[in-house]
């Protein structure tokens, strides 16, 4: 019973307090909000220095107009969010709510028959961001522009053939370097040029801080052929220059020495043409010519490797070409073709004065120089003096040679006669003896002349068997390029009978 009594107890107080909790939520959930206060947002942009300027505007845009380096972009009425003529000193925007957090730009223009003309600049166009209030600002229309860097973009275009291609970018001041150092077939040092590229696709690119005073810039182009170093170009950039600049390498192209050599047989008069055929012509650098005329004059031999640009042999015609870059200035060349007349060096006939430029396409050069043997002796050789060594290694057998002179008879058909006349001590023409002895294996050196378009012999004398005898060999005197000369004699050499 008790029991009972205490749960319904329990039960009266758990209604009394649900009754009391229902009219605490009542007047919490009744209970009215403050009204919100409506916010506003106003700006006032005081102008200074807009003095005697007419037909001015003050515009804002949702973005800047100008770009990095403070150049503006064309703007017209569409651009503009807002605007507002300018009238005194400022221009008030009453609501600029609808534009709530968001950034706008103002600037100044002035409006022309041609559009809408900046007067305001990166430096000093107000950047905005809406907040609530009245806000003030001011733009000064007297303010420098700040400064900005100013880009060049340097567009290259080249040949398909050079694609793959290294280009680089240098100044004025290290191209002397450089050039040296492609010339040497080193990669340049990275301090020698500005910036380096690739050529892909036929083209490359090159962006630089436009300078503020203008400089020279030069583009090289490298190894675009086969014995060619670089091509280059220059440009002129300075602060005011372009954004974008470009420059072009077309495929180079050889210049092209045609020379023709032909001989003039014959009188005077009644002269034939007679190719100068299956001969060596030579192409020299003027600057080397001196060089090599001293050399071959000097030798009778020819140039030296290292000492010409190039060197061919004519066709059957007379006819050889020569192929050569040529891209800046001109360049002058001889043209050197030897043995003229004999098989000698320094019998030759030359073209002076050959140049060659970057606008050339083919120089022809022609050499008609009449033929003329430079003797009278039907040889249609020229008499050299050269120095020549006699070396005996050994000697027949039975042949005895103890204190006698080397010898040269200059016509070997005359070897018999010269040498009874040297047995006798008499003189005979064309012949030279040594002023040394030989007394045995030996050698001697002395001069002699020789004529090129003739055969001469060489021979000691002795007794061969105890009868006058010598022995000698004979030499075809166009085999000696040079003016020295070595001959031995040995125990090969057959023993002839003076009797």
């Amino acid at each position: 019973m008790k029991r009972i009594i205490h749960l319904l107890g329990s039960f009266c107080v758990l209604l009394a307090v649900v009754a009391c909790s229902d009219d605490i939520a009542e007047e919490v959930y009744r209970q009215e909000k403050p009204q919100a206060e409506d916010k506003t947002s106003s700006l006032t942009i005081h102008l200074e220095n807009a003095e005697e300027q007419e037909d001015l505007i003050l515009a804002a845009l949702s973005e800047s107009p100008f770009n990095e380096q403070g150049v503006s972009k064309e703007i017209g009425e569409a651009d503009f969010l807002l605007s507002q003529p300018v009238k005194g000193s400022q221009v008030v925007f009453d609501d600029l709510m609808d534009f709530y957090k968001k950034t706008l730009y103002f600037n100044v223009y002035q409006k022309t028959e041609a559009g809408y003309k900046p007067k305001t600049h990166l430096g000093n166009q107000l950047q905005y961001e809406v907040v609530t209030g009245n806000i003030e600002k001011t733009i000064d229309l007297a303010a420098p522009p700040q400064e900005v860097i100013r880009k060049t973009s340097i567009a290259v275009t080249v040949a398909p053939e050079y694609s793959g291609k290294d280009l680089y970018l240098v100044k004025e001041s290290s191209r002397s370097h450089f050039e040296t150092s492609l010339k040497g077939g080193q990669k340049p040092q990275e301090d020698l040029y500005v910036a380096a590229a690739m050529a892909e696709n036929n083209a490359a690119s090159f962006v630089i801080d436009s300078p503020k005073s203008t400089e020279t810039y030069w583009i090289y182009l490298s190894q675009p052929e086969e014995g060619l170093h670089f091509l280059k170009k220059s440009k002129e950039i300075g602060y005011d220059t372009e954004e974008n600049v470009s420059l072009t390498f077309d495929k180079e192209v050889k210049k092209q020495i045609k020379v023709t050599a032909i001989y003039l047989m014959g009188e005077e008069g009644s002269q034939t043409e007679e190719p100068f055929n299956e001969k060596e012509i030579y192409l020299i650098n003027k600057t080397d010519w001196e060089t090599v005329k001293q050399h071959v004059e000097n030798t009778h031999g020819n140039p030296e490797k290292g000492t010409y640009v190039e060197k061919k042999n004519t066709s059957k015609d007379g006819v050889v070409t020569f192929e050569l870059f040529c891209t800046e200035a001109q360049q002058e060349y001889v043209i050197y073709a030897p043995k003229w007349n004999t098989e000698y060096y320094d019998n030759y006939k030359i073209a002076e004065n050959v140049t060659v430029t970057p606008e050339s396409d083919i120089v022809t050069v022609e050499m008609k120089y009449p033929f003329i043997p430079p003797t009278s002796e039907g040889s249609g050789g020229i008499n050299k003096t050269v120095t020549f060594t006699v070396s005996v290694a050994s000697l027949p057998a039975g042949f005895m040679a103890t204190g006698t002179k080397a010898h040269i008879v200059k016509d070997a058909s005359k070897i018999k006669e010269a040498a009874t006349a040297a047995m006798n001590n008499q003189p005979f023409e064309g012949l030279t003896s040594s002023n040394e002895m030989l007394s045995g294996p030996g050698s001697i050196t002395f001069d002699a002349e020789i004529n090129t378009g003739q055969r001469f012999a060489v021979f000691i004398l002795g007794l061969y068997y105890w009868s006058g005898s010598y022995i000698a060999k004979e030499i075809d005197a166009s085999a000696i390029s040079g003016n020295t000369y070595t001959i031995e004699l040995n125990e090969n050499d057959e023993p002839q009978y003076l009797f």
